[in-house]
C-alpha cells in the first residue's frame, strides 16, 4: 500500500514538472502572415441596379363625402394639370351655397336697417352689434358652403399619370377615401442605393459620369443628373438612397417601376482617403470597435490598433484612420493574438 502511494506521488510530481514548462512554451513566437499597409486605389467605375420612379406618387381623395358622378380617370392615361379627375354629385352642396347666400343677404339687409336706426337713436347699440355679429356668421357660413362645393371636385395637381382607381363611379364615398393614385411623370427619376464609401462624393456630382440603361431602350446609354439623396442609411445594408433624373426627359421611353442599370464612372483620377488592408486583418475588441494588430519589427511583437473602416471592395477594406502607409499588420489569424505577443513572419518560418 505504501509503495502504491509512493508511485502516485512520483507521477503527480512528474505531471507538475511537465506543467512548469508551459511558460517557456508560451514564449514561442507564433507564426503569422504580415502585410504592409498600402494606399487606397483609384475609385473604379461602379454599376448599380435601380428603379425608375415618378417624381412623386399621390393618392387623391375628397375632403367631403357624397356619391361619385364623374370619374373620367382611366389607368394608364395622363390628365393635364387642372383638369377634372373625379367629381361628386354637387346637388347637396349647391343647395347649401344657395341657402347660405340667402341667409347672408338677409343678414346684410338687417345690418343695414339696424345701422340706420342706430343713427336715429331708434335702437340700442347692443341690438346693432347683434345684427353685425349675425352678418359675420352668415358670411363665414357662405364661405364654408362655397369651399365644400369646391371640395366636391378633384383636379389634377400636375400632369398626372393615373396608375390605379380605388373605387368605381357612382359609389358613395366618405371624406378622405382614396379615389385614385396618380404619379407626376413630368420628370422620371432613377433611385439607387450606394455604399457609404461613395456618399462623401455626393456633393461633387460633376466629377462623375452618370448613365442609365433601360430594358425598354436596349443599347442606349441615357445621361443622368443628381437630384437628391437620403441622409439616413439603410439599417441593414448601410447604403444611402440617391435620386437621379434623366437629363433628356423627352428621349426616355419608360414607366415607373421599370428596372435601370446605372453606371457611375469618375471623369478624373479620384483617390479615396485612407489606406486599404485585407478584410481578414480586421477584428473587433470587447466593445465591438474595429481594430488591427500592428507588428513591431524591433522586438517581434504585436499590439492592437483601433481603426475606423470604410467601404469594402472584393477582399480588401478601406481604413479611414488609425493606420499609415508602410505600417505592418497581421493579415490573418488575428483572433488568436494578444497584446505584446511575440510572432514570427511566415516568410522566416518557411
Amino acid at each position: 500500500m505504501k509503495s502504491a502511494w509512493s508511485l502516485m506521488l512520483i507521477v503527480a510530481l512528474g505531471v507538475s514538472g511537465c506543467g512548469s514548462e508551459d511558460p517557456a512554451r508560451s514564449d514561442t513566437a507564433r507564426v503569422v502572415k504580415l502585410v504592409d499597409v498600402s494606399t487606397a486605389q483609384q475609385l473604379p467605375s461602379r454599376r448599380f441596379i435601380g428603379r425608375v420612379e415618378a417624381r412623386q406618387t399621390v393618392d387623391l381623395s375628397f375632403r367631403v363625402g357624397g356619391q361619385l358622378s364623374e370619374l373620367p380617370a382611366t389607368p394608364g392615361t395622363v390628365i393635364a394639370q387642372g383638369e377634372t379627375i373625379a367629381r361628386l354629385d354637387p346637388t347637396d352642396y349647391q343647395l347649401a351655397v344657395r341657402r347660405a347666400e340667402a341667409e347672408h343677404q338677409q343678414a346684410t339687409s338687417t345690418l343695414s336697417r339696424q345701422r340706420n336706426l342706430l343713427e336715429q337713436n331708434a335702437v340700442s347699440r347692443s341690438v346693432f352689434e347683434e345684427a353685425e355679429t349675425q352678418y359675420r356668421l352668415t358670411e363665414v357660413q357662405l364661405d364654408n358652403a362655397r369651399q365644400e362645393l369646391s371640395y366636391s371636385v378633384i383636379e389634377a395637381p400636375f400632369d398626372a399619370l393615373i396608375t390605379r382607381r380605388m373605387v368605381d363611379n357612382h359609389t358613395n364615398v366618405q371624406p378622405n377615401t382614396d379615389i385614385v393614385r396618380v404619379q407626376d411623370v413630368g420628370e422620371l427619376r432613377v433611385r439607387i442605393n450606394i455604399p457609404e464609401g461613395l456618399i462623401r462624393y455626393i456633393d461633387e456630382p460633376e466629377r462623375f459620369d452618370l448613365e442609365a440603361q433601360l430594358v425598354s431602350m436596349p443599347g442606349q446609354r441615357l445621361p443622368l443628373v443628381y437630384r437628391e439623396h437620403v441622409t439616413e442609411p439603410d439599417e441593414v445594408a448601410q447604403t444611402y438612397e440617391v435620386a437621379l433624373a434623366f437629363r433628356d426627359q423627352d428621349a426616355v421611353i419608360a414607366l415607373p417601376g421599370m428596372t435601370a442599370s446605372v453606371s457611375v464612372s469618375p471623369r478624373e483620377v479620384v483617390e479615396p482617403p485612407g489606406v486599404v488592408v485585407p478584410v481578414s486583418a480586421i477584428a473587433k475588441d470587447s466593445n465591438g470597435d474595429f481594430r488591427v494588430w500592428r507588428y513591431t519589427a524591433d522586438d517581434g511583437t504585436v499590439h492592437p490598433q483601433p481603426v475606423v473602416v470604410g467601404e469594402m471592395q472584393d477582399r480588401h477594406i478601406a481604413v479611414l484612420s488609425g493606420l499609415d502607409v508602410g505600417d505592418t499588420i497581421v493579415a490573418a489569424g488575428v483572433h488568436a493574438l494578444r497584446d505584446g505577443m511575440r510572432v514570427r513572419p511566415m516568410e522566416e518560418a518557411l
